[in-house]
């Protein structure tokens, strides 16, 4: 099934050219239809940094970026123990993210 899409022309060159370097590289020729489909399943595989490049996210963040968000931090006057971030964070005391506790 196929659906169509709109895209910007500067998109669509872009494709165009991205064809033209998958067939000179390769030596295979393939549609833009199938080649936007491999594009979609890859960035669906990378969604973390297709998420970072929407949001202008850039990692590592320069030395500069990192000091501003170093100094905002502030002392609530609360003490936090390590297996209290790790459930917030992971949902379980220590171990790995995909352990999740359910309760």
């Amino acid at each position: 099934m196929s659906t169509s899409v709109k895209i910007s022309r500067e998109s669509k060159r872009i494709l165009d050219t991205l064809q033209a370097k998958l067939l000179l590289t390769t030596g295979k020729k393939i549609s833009q239809q199938d080649l936007l489909d491999k594009l979609v399943r890859f960035s669906a595989e990378r969604d973390d940094e297709l998420f970072r490049l929407i949001a202008g996210v850039r990692l590592p963040l320069p030395p500069k970026e990192a000091d501003k968000l170093m100094k905002l931090p502030t002392d609530w006057g609360v003490e936090t123990r390590e297996e209290e971030i790790d459930i917030y964070l992971y949902g379980r005391k220590g171990g790995k993210p995909s352990e999740v506790i359910t309760s």
